[in-house]
């Protein structure tokens, strides 16, 4: 039970972690900043293209709908992932340099 109190919190703390950064990123970084701008313009393209096709290809619009909801997901999912791995590479890199001070003295 406890682990799962500890994974739960782990999971949460991620998760309001990685909005955090991208939400600093979303304000400090020009370059982010410029890719989520340009996506947007796409996007908001693709949607117009799709409402005026809509009669011709209903199915449009939805996938449209859909595609973006899944890029959503997955660079979620990427940043969550990509956050974790930092994580273990900062414990692997801090036990690499214990042991190595160790052996230095």
């Amino acid at each position: 039970m406890f682990n799962s109190i500890l994974n739960q919190a782990f999971e949460q703390y991620v998760f309001d972690r990685v909005d955090n950064i991208l939400n600093i990123a979303g304000v400090t970084d020009a370059k982010y900043r410029k890719v989520v701008k340009e996506a947007d313009s796409v996007l908001t393209q693709l949607m117009a293209i799709a409402r005026e096709l809509e009669a011709q290809q209903p199915e449009l619009l939805r996938l449209v709908m859909e595609y973006e909801a899944a890029t959503t997901i997955e660079s979620g999912l990427t940043a969550e992932i990509v956050y974790r791995e930092g994580i273990r590479d900062s414990l692997s890199i801090r036990q690499e340099f214990t042991a190595f001070m160790q052996k230095q003295i």
